[in-house]
């Protein structure tokens, strides 16, 4: 059985399968706040297992995923998503009476509809989905912080128990992250618009300009804009694929309707028509702005101000080293415009808005022009 919750402790042993960024992450929150007893873990590349229990996600390694599942009360399958399937089809003989079953998967309706399958009547199965990452990768880039805010996503079977889903979700939210009880076809449906379609435009945008030539000449101008809105696409190629193939069929009929607005777009710009290309950002920007700033994305969002410094020998050190001294951390910095002889634009990117509103404060009193990038 489950540990009890009302000494902190959910699940008295856990299963670890698969020791990368996200399942490291995971482990480590709840190891943080002591939300979890023993931990196993099994990954293909046991090196991986040796690092997550060197940096206290996990208590001991597992030969076999078989071997980890053993008097499990709760088992994380996080590895690729076009993995877990053949992953808890191998486990399942192993799995005890009563043993939760859960996954960190980008896409819900496939996986769901094959578990509900197979899964015995003793099991139970929970799907998830941690909207969280990094530009990090593997276990080395996992940290506790990562599933701050974050929203987690999960997509129980229809005959799952109330309690079960109550654990897990009351657990998920002493972890520091926000559960969210959704349709597994609705999420497929919804992430494909808002997460994965941005990833592949994003990538698109970046091959156009690979194919436009001028390598020296565009990366001299590509500036923060580029960045910004290409940034995605320094997620893990071999993850990333796994989830456009998975949900291909939701990310097919997103493709679909952007190619639509494409369509409009080169139309208005062939006829020329001024009024109905402003119509048409307008309305972008203003639902842009309605977006709320809630949660945590794929990638974490950096919160920037843009700074000018004069062109002085080191202006820059002396900026980095102001906040430094004041225990402010820079999480991003980028120089994004020069002008000969009177200085350029510093970017600087930091985890919070209280840090950024920290730096701000501090810049300003000393003298530096800014002004907040949203």
């Amino acid at each position: 059985m489950a540990g009890s919750s009302d000494h902190g402790v959910y699940y008295k042993r856990i299963a670890l399968i698969g020791a990368g960024l996200i399942g490291g992450s995971i482990a480590l929150a709840l190891r943080e706040q002591k939300l979890v007893g023993e931990v196993k873990c099994y990954d293909l590349n046991q090196e991986a297992c040796r690092k997550a229990v060197e940096c206290g996600a996990a208590d001991h390694l597992s030969q076999t995923a078989t071997e980890a599942v053993q008097d499990a009360d709760l088992i994380i399958i996080a590895v690729p998503v076009l993995k877990t399937l053949e992953l808890i089809k191998e486990i399942l003989p192993a799995v005890k009476d009563g043993a939760l079953i859960t996954d960190v998967g980008s896409t819900k309706g496939a996986i769901m509809a094959a578990v509900e399958q197979i899964l015995p009547f003793s099991a139970h199965y929970i799907g998830g989905h941690p909207m969280a990452g990094s530009e990090e990768s593997g276990i080395s880039g996992a940290d506790p912080a990562l599933l701050e805010n974050a929203i987690y996503v999960l997509t129980p079977g229809l005959d799952t128990p109330g309690p079960v889903i109550d654990r897990l979700s009351k657990m998920i939210s002493k972890m520091g992250a926000e559960p969210i009880i959704i349709d597994p076809l609705n999420h497929d449906r919804v992430v494909a618009l808002v997460s994965h379609l941005p990833h592949l435009t994003a990538a698109s945008l970046v091959q156009s300009v690979m194919d436009a030539g001028d390598r020296e000449l565009i990366q001299t101008l590509a500036a923060g804009g580029f960045r910004d809105s290409t940034r995605i696409a320094l997620g893990n190629p071999e993850v990333w694929r796994d989830i456009c193939i998975s949900n291909r069929w939701a990310l097919l009929s997103a493709l679909k309707g952007f190619r639509k607005n494409l369509d409009t777009v080169e139309k208005l710009l062939t006829e020329q028509d001024g009024d109905a290309i402003h119509e048409y950002l307008l309305r972008a920007r203003d639902y842009r702005g309605s977006v709320p700033h809630r949660g945590r994305g794929i990638l974490p969002e950096i919160y920037e101000l843009i700074v000018l410094v004069r062109d002085t020998p080191g202006a820059i050190g002396k900026l980095t080293g102001l906040l430094g001294e004041a225990e402010i951390n820079i999480d991003a910095i980028e120089i994004i415009h020069v002008r000969e002889l009177s200085g350029g634009s510093i970017r600087l990117g930091f985890k919070d808005p209280e840090t950024r509103q920290k730096a701000l404060e501090l810049l300003k009193y000393n003298g530096y022009p800014i002004h907040i990038k949203e």
